[in-house]
């Protein structure tokens, strides 16, 4: 791979640094196999790199009228076929636009401007005619392939951008009223956005979106359980705020999440529901305009905060003496000594678990639940050691006195990975933060996942 670095590198130099003789000498070539708009491309690069280079711009000018004159006479072989003129006419334009910073193109300026106008003017008016039968006949796409082409040409043309906008507008609104009727709200809503972002101003358009939102919004109400307390039931609190905040911030019109305030009343009302009895004092007028509950429950809560264990352990130090060896030289000696250093390590967990379910309100029935689980887990796992050299793990018997069963493990790398290694643990309340944080998140999208409408 290392090879093809300095490959890649100077094939990029070497093609920026093709020079202008280059490009003269590639458009001979192309001038041999009549291939002139290449001829005249490789031109151009030329006289762009040396501009006073004569024989560069002698090339360029008879080049250059050898085509412009090809792609006239093209434009004049079509005569009587305006559909086919106009764009030969079209494209021997778009080539003299192109060599006029490099020749001489007077003689081709307005000669044909007269007969292109003629021919124009023919064009656009069958096309505008043709286009107008078919929005009178409902033919729409082959109306809006007709106005396109006539845009193209001239933009200005008669009614030209507003027959484009009604033959693109009124097949959506024909079929958005079908979707309306049929109480497909959410469909009528989707079909429109993308033509109400190209004509913002379609105000009967507008008006259709906003009935459609309307009579398709679904109002909902987040309840908790009443027989939870505890971790469960402060966790829950939080995590329901959580879900409404990630729902709201998810922009569907069609969703209305009913007033914080009201939220007691609709654990009054779903008890009441529950236990098979009638709470007036839980009915207001918010409530009877719910469509359903969503009911997010923290059921269990496992929260571990580890002990910090330690322990003093025997080990090793490496150290260097300096001394002089056979021939006198200076040299450095391990040397090692027995030291003790304290181990620590803490483990802390935490698993949750979340009910989402979703409870139409008028009978009661529960329209879908689903379960989530969440677990955490994090560890410490570190050592204190007041040297200065090395550490190795093993052990001793005494310490200023050799003993048979002294051993030292050469493990100087995993443990100074230790004497390095983060002390910092994350705390179980952290991790119901993060825990609060994933199961909105899961929750969230599982309600935004259900597009809920009323139809």
């Amino acid at each position: 791979m290392k090879k093809l670095v300095p490959l890649f590198a100077i094939a990029l130099l070497l093609g920026g640094c093709r020079g202008a003789q280059y490009y003269y000498k590639t458009g001979n070539k192309y001038v041999k196999s009549h291939m002139l708009k290449e001829s005249v491309t490789a031109y151009k690069q030329a006289i762009d790199r040396k501009p006073g280079r004569v024989k560069y711009r002698m090339a360029m000018d008879q080049q250059g009228n050898a085509l412009l004159e090809e792609l006239y006479t093209s434009y004049r072989f079509a005569d009587g076929n305006d559909s086919l003129s106009i764009y030969k006419f079209l494209e021997a334009e778009k080539w003299r636009y192109y060599l006029k910073p490099y020749m001489n193109t007077s003689r081709y300026e307005g000669f044909y401007d007269r007969d292109y106008a003629d021919q124009l003017d023919r064009f656009l008016s069958q096309k505008y005619t043709r286009a107008e039968k078919w929005i009178r006949t409902r033919e729409f796409d082959r109306a809006q392939t007709n106005l396109e082409e006539i845009k193209s040409l001239d933009p200005d043309y008669k009614e030209v951008q507003s027959l484009l906008e009604f033959s693109q507008v009124e097949p959506i609104y024909v079929q958005a009223l079908d979707l309306f009727e049929g109480n497909k709200f959410r469909e009528v809503h989707d079909l429109l956005q993308p033509i109400l972002k190209k004509y913002p101003n379609q105000e009967v358009l507008r008006k259709l979106e906003e009935q459609a939102i309307e009579r398709g919004k679904y109002r909902l109400g987040i309840i908790s359980d009443p027989n939870i307390d505890g971790s469960e039931a402060t966790m829950t609190t939080a995590l329901q705020s959580a879900v409404i905040s990630l729902i709201q911030k998810n922009n569907d019109p069609f969703l209305e999440l009913l007033d914080r305030t009201n939220f007691e009343m609709l654990q009054q009302e779903q008890e009441a529901i529950i236990n098979g009895t009638t709470n007036e004092a839980a009915i207001t007028q918010e409530l009877l305009a719910a469509d359903a509950y969503l009911k997010v429950v923290i059921t269990h809560v496992d929260e571990n905060e580890g002990k910090l264990n330690k322990n003093t352990r025997r080990g090793w130090e490496r150290y260097y003496v300096t001394t002089k060896n056979n021939e006198g030289e200076e040299v450095k000696k391990a040397m090692y000594k027995k030291v003790t250093y304290r181990e620590f390590t803490k483990q802390n967990e935490a698993s949750y678990d979340m009910q989402l379910a979703m409870v139409e309100r008028s009978t009661s029935r529960i329209l879908w639940s689903e379960s989530f689980h969440h677990k955490d887990k994090d560890e410490i796992h570190y050592v204190e050691f007041s040297g200065t050299g090395d550490l190795f793990s093993g052990n001793w018997r005494y310490q200023n006195n050799e003993h048979p069963s002294d051993h030292r493990r050469n493990d100087s790398r995993s443990m100074n990975r230790l004497v390095k290694a983060n002390k910092r643990i994350q705390s179980t309340s952290s991790m119901r933060k993060d825990a609060i944080s994933a199961l909105a998140q899961k929750a969230a999208a599982h309600v935004n996942q259900q597009k809920l409408t009323k139809e």
